[in-house]
């Protein structure tokens, strides 16, 4: 018998919608809510996907006409436009065949963006410490790989150590936002920063 968290999920209007449009995931929304209101992605950019799994946000990248590397410790589906990095980005290597992917491909790095979530232990002060962890991964990597007047989206878990993430985000981009897409459920702690105009 399905568990009720899976048959509230499935009722769930996102979770259907992505289901009947083709999206890997309902994460998918977050990301086109994100963009509509903030413009981070537009047509002829190239966006690094951290975390990418299942692909839900690179397929968004791909349909608002980006090219994208994805990367994830997780191995995904081929998605046209979308070239895949099977790795961990707490890894160094990982980071440097990012580079060199991006450096063969002869392109300026517009956008990155990160969906990374730490695997959940049920302890939240914990699982919050290895969100913020994961998300100044993310960042370091941004501030490592976008070009001029970049733009980044990472989600994090709010708590003790949100505050320092927001004020290390603001010393790299002129114009940093918290936000909370409506596709992100009622009850989640999540948050999304959005950061526009890198300044390397």
């Amino acid at each position: 018998m399905p568990t009720r968290w899976y048959r509230e999920l499935k009722r769930e209007h996102y979770y259907r919608s992505a289901k009947s449009e083709g999206y890997r995931a309902r994460s998918a929304y977050k990301l086109l809510q994100i963009n509509k209101r903030y413009n981070i992605i537009r047509p002829g950019d190239f966006v690094i996907d951290l975390g990418a799994a299942p692909g839900g946000w690179s397929q968004v990248a791909v349909n608002l006409g980006a090219r994208v590397i994805a990367v994830d410790i997780q191995k995904i589906k081929p998605i046209e436009g979308v070239k895949f990095i099977h790795g961990d980005m707490t890894d160094d290597g990982t980071l440097e065949q990012l580079k060199r992917e991006a450096e063969d491909a002869d392109v300026v790095i517009n956008t990155v963006i990160s969906d990374m979530s730490p695997n959940l232990s049920g302890n939240y002060s914990m699982d919050q410490a290895r969100s913020v962890w994961l998300s100044k991964t993310a960042l370091d990597a941004a501030c490592k790989l976008l070009s001029n007047n970049g733009n980044f989206v990472c989600k994090v878990f709010v708590g003790e150590d949100y505050p320092q993430f927001l004020s290390d985000v603001r010393r790299y981009f002129s114009m940093v936002k918290p936000h909370s897409p409506e596709a992100s459920r009622k009850r989640s702690s999540e948050i999304y920063v959005v950061a526009k105009n890198f300044i390397p």
